[in-house]
Order: structure tokens, then sequence, then C-alpha cells
């Protein structure tokens, strides 16, 4: 429309060469303006919000080192950036979308030393040295009883309304960057150093329960998760892997570690009674026993990743 009208008015003003100078301007103004292709538009979400984690979800309290999957316990919606690229010569402008987060997840209802690994949906996301492969804010807060609120948290939420979690380790990542996890925040595991080395098991039950069992125990556990309906079902997962006995001296309950049985022969016994035959022999048909045993572990060699081993007999 524009070429009409400025090669008329240029043939009016200045002849046949006026016509083809309007001709040209009216041209590149058709084409820049009136003619110029419709921008495209990237892949957008129409739902931000972003689905955090519910009451009642248990919160371990974390001994030595394991690999474990925290828990959201505050997010942002997500946020929209947009980025406009292309649209010259004549080439339609195309219009992209990234999204990010900032989130906290709570990872021990106990004190830690520090974090090392982290993984997203099983792909490593922070290396051993400390290195991010996605960008992102990161604070980590150790649990201590004199933590402060996080900065982030109290300036969305208010001070009032920002707990500072005094006791519970929480990691707090800002502005996340979402695409390689089809924009949603990814399913979290890290590596959590919450004790030097392996804990005591009497050490374990005693910080359970706040001292009311006491003992010595002659087993260590490189990494355990206190967490059940109660601290003593947790200590009868523990009996579970170690033989336990309590006694009860009227103060407190003392821990200790069952004796192992020594299974001699009928030889032997013989002889430690003076050769004589009080004990008898008792056999029972090899279909009463299990074909099979199998124990499940994590294993720190390969990731903390689930190992099994099997025993036939």
């Amino acid at each position: 429309m524009a070429t009409l009208l400025l090669t008329g008015l240029g043939t009016m003003l200045g002849g046949p060469l006026g016509g083809a100078v309007g001709a040209i301007i009216g041209q590149t103004f058709d084409q820049a303006v009136l003619f110029r292709p419709k921008g495209r538009q990237g892949p957008r979400l129409g739902d931000l919000s972003v689905q955090t984690s519910s009451y009642g979800s248990p919160i371990p309290k974390l001994f030595g080192t394991m690999r474990v999957a925290g828990t959201v316990i505050w997010a942002t919606d997500l946020i929209e950036d947009r980025h406009k690229s292309g649209g010259g010569k004549g080439r339609p402008s195309v219009t992209s979308y990234s999204y990010s987060a900032s989130f906290a997840v709570l990872l021990s209802a106990r004190p830690i030393r520090r974090v090392g690994r982290i993984w997203a949906d099983g792909k490593l996301l922070r290396g051993a040295a400390g290195d991010f492969k996605t960008e992102t804010g990161y604070r980590l807060h150790l649990g201590g009883e004199d933590q402060p609120v996080d900065p982030l948290i109290a300036a969305a939420e208010g001070m009032a309304m920002t707990p500072a979690q005094r006791g519970g380790a929480y990691a707090v990542f800002e502005g996340f960057q979402l695409g390689a996890y089809g924009n949603r925040i990814p399913s979290l595991t890290f590596e959590v150093e919450a004790d030097a080395g392996p804990v005591g098991v009497g050490a374990i039950v005693s910080a359970l329960t706040g001292g009311a069992v006491r003992g010595e125990v002659p087993t260590a556990f490189g990494g355990f998760a206190a967490s059940g309906d109660s601290v003593r079902a947790v200590i009868d997962s523990i009996a579970d892997a170690v033989p336990l006995s309590l006694r009860d001296d009227g103060a407190v309950l003392t821990l200790a570690g069952e004796a192992p049985v020594a299974v001699i022969g009928t030889e032997e016994r013989r002889a430690a009674a003076g050769g004589a035959d009080d004990e008898q022999d008792s056999r029972a048909a090899a279909g009463s026993l299990p074909a099979e045993v199998t124990v499940s572990y994590y294993e720190p060699a390969r990731d903390y990743q689930a190992g099994l081993q099997r025993a036939r007999r």
C-alpha cells in the first residue's frame, strides 16, 4: 500500500525518477511494517504454580553419611523470563520462554556437618568440588540452634512468618533454572555428612532418647536415617541388624550388645562337660529353612545406590 502511495507522490513531485525513489521507499516500508512476518511464540507454560510438600511427611534424623531425598518445605511460583531473537531481513522474530524457581529443601531433623554431591533426577547436579551443572544460587543451613532465618524466604514471606528451622538442616536454591528438567523442580537427592565418621549404635540410641537409654555397643553404622512412628520403632529396626539387650538400673535403661553364641560340635561339648552326654541334638527338615537369604544395602562406592546380595543353600 505504501509502495503505490509513495510511487504516485514521487512521480508528481519528481517525475519518473521521483516515482522510482518513492517505489523503493514504499517497498521498504511495506516489508518492514505491513507485510512483516508474524512473530513466533516458543513453548509457554499456562500454570506457574509449584506443588510443595504436604503435612505429615517424615523428616529423618541423619547419622554418619547418607544419600537422602529431601523434602521441599518452601517454594516460589515459577518465574518466567522472555527472550526475543531474530526478526531481521524479512524473517519472523521468535519469542522463547525460560523458567526458574526458588525453593528450600529440608534434609535432616538433626544438625549436619556438610553436603557433598547433589543429584537431580538421578543426574549429577553438584560435583564433589562444589561446582553446579545448572545455573542456581545455593545456601546451606547446617541446623544449629543459633542459625538465622534465610534472607530470601524472609523477603518473600516476611520476617515474622519465616521460621529459622533451628535444629533442622536445609538447603536453599535461588533462581534454579528448570529448562533441563521439564520446567519443574526435579527430584533431588543429597550426599549428607552428619558426623565425621561412623556412629556407634549406643550414641545413636542415646541421641534419639535424650539420654534415657545409654550404653556401649561394639557396632557402628556408616550411615543411618532415623525415622518412624516412635523411638521404639527406630530401636526395633536397629535390633533387626544388631542384637541388643536392655537393663533397667532404676535411673536409665542400659543398652548392651548380646555376646555371640559359639556353635560347637557334639564331641567338643562332651569334652567340655567332662565326658558327660547331657545335651541332645535335634535336626529339622531342610524344607523348613529358607532356600535363599537376600540382604539389601546402600553402596557408597556406587554413589549410595541400592545394592543386593543373595546367599543360597
